[in-house]
């Protein structure tokens, strides 16, 4: 199954994979924050229902992120990418540190990613007021847990250079969100790839196998491939997952090309 993407909930892949697979988990999860009918976003997910009462969408990434701590090896780390609700009025960040921590997973780190988003603001609540001023985020947060142990148990090649790990270990990271590609593939939330690319040259050795339970358009598996990692990607959308498959594709023919130059 190593180096797959599957058409599939995540929970049935997570289900036939061996035990101590993963050594990175990198996602975005689902924001619940209603895409669709979202005031901001009025593009949805073509299958995913991103409107779930609070409490059954934290039992739902719980009972995944459980499975996925099954899986996983010790030292292990998982990324979870997120933002807050409502301006900060539904801190979704610290439930789901609070329910990684009762599953067992251990704290690494809280990364802010700045998005540089400070322009078209216009929601400001009341107005020149205190009465209900509004507090919009240009950030989300990209949380890390590892199981077990802070420290890999495995030795390995990194292919960190000094200047990326002097940039990347630090708790703010400055890059834009994806725009351009969201339109190309009509995907309400893709990420870019500077973030997979990051946690994964932070958190793994060459080799290492990354796993990501809400693949969408493959951007993680496409970035693990890139930095010669393997991947497992679980989605359940046949749309996203022939547009995964695609991008796969082209960039096996793109690295077939380079090696015949």
């Amino acid at each position: 199954m190593i180096n797959t993407l599957y058409n599939d909930d995540c929970l049935n892949v997570i289900g036939i994979m061996e035990e101590n697979l993963i050594d990175l988990t990198c996602t975005s999860v689902p924001y619940n924050v209603n895409l669709g009918d979202n005031k901001h976003n009025k593009n949805k997910y073509s299958q995913y229902d991103d409107n779930k009462e609070h409490i059954d969408y934290l039992n739902w990434l719980q009972t995944i992120f459980s499975a996925i701590y099954a899986k996983t090896k010790t030292g292990g780390r998982c990324v979870i990418n997120i933002g807050s609700g409502k301006n900060g009025r539904i801190p979704t960040q610290v439930d789901i540190v609070n329910f990684m921590r009762d599953i067992g997973w251990l704290v690494y780190t809280d990364i802010i990613w700045n998005k540089n988003q400070v322009g078209n603001r216009t929601s400001w609540g009341s107005w020149l007021s205190p009465s209900s001023p509004q507090f919009p985020h240009p950030y989300e947060h990209i949380l890390v847990f590892c199981k077990d142990d802070y420290k890999l148990q495995h030795k390995g090649e990194t292919d960190l250079t000094k200047e990326e790990f002097i940039e990347w270990a630090y708790g703010i990271w400055k890059f834009a969100p994806e725009t351009k590609m969201n339109k190309l593939y009509n995907h309400p939330a893709m990420f870019p790839e500077a973030l997979p690319l990051r946690c994964i040259k932070m958190f793994t050795y060459i080799g290492d196998l990354v796993f990501d339970p809400f693949s969408g358009i493959g951007t993680t598996s496409i970035v693990a491939k890139k930095l010669n990692r393997n991947y497992i990607g679980a989605e359940i959308s046949q749309q996203y997952h022939e547009s995964a498959l695609l991008r796969l594709s082209e960039l096996n023919e793109k690295q077939k090309q380079q090696t015949l130059f």
